[in-house]
């Protein structure tokens, strides 16, 4: 019986694809040909019917001196939470969190601190020049007793804090 009502659902969706025109292989059009649009078809991207169609994502925000100076102070909070791997996972994890954004605190619950190979900051730390300056992100590197690492530090807008996306060593990058 589940087998015939899986049949008739897809037979039944590939019938709805042919009839709307959306499969070309059915109206025997050319899948390479571009479509033509219809006139009478009208799209808005929208959530919970308000129209989203014009957003156009996060606004430019330049990167000045200052930012770029409080996204290292900001990283270097960041790197000395991170290699403090003498704490139980829960102190670290506790320390670590408020420098952290929510994505990446969902990833750094599970990270097991005795088992860090960055264990040491040895150096101060210095932006990575990006190919495009955004001042909503900046990757900061770090000298470590494991190598070069580095803090990807985000932020929201201008005047909103600097908060670790990721910690990574640097060729990850």
């Amino acid at each position: 019986m589940l087998k015939k009502t899986a049949a008739l659902t897809a037979a039944a969706a590939v019938v709805a694809l042919a009839l709307s025109g959306c499969w070309g292989g059915a109206t025997g059009t050319n899948q390479s040909e571009s479509p033509t649009p219809d006139a009478s078809v009208s799209c808005i991207v929208s959530c919970q019917d308000v129209p989203q169609a014009d957003h156009a994502g996060p606004s430019a925000l330049a990167l000045d001196p200052a930012a770029e100076d409080e996204a290292i102070n900001a990283a270097v909070k960041v790197m000395a939470a991170y290699t403090d791997t003498g704490k139980t996972k829960e102190e670290w994890f506790r320390a670590l969190a408020p420098l952290i954004t929510t994505a990446y605190a969902h990833e750094a619950q599970y990270i097991q601190p005795p088992r860090l190979s960055a264990r040491t900051v040895t150096s101060a730390g210095s932006v990575v020049p990006a190919e495009v300056p955004d001042g909503h992100q900046v990757r900061v590197k770090f000298s470590t007793n494991a190598g070069e690492w580095a803090v990807i530090m985000t932020r929201a807008a201008s005047g909103a804090p600097w908060l670790a996306s990721n910690v990574l060593p640097l060729e990850a990058i």
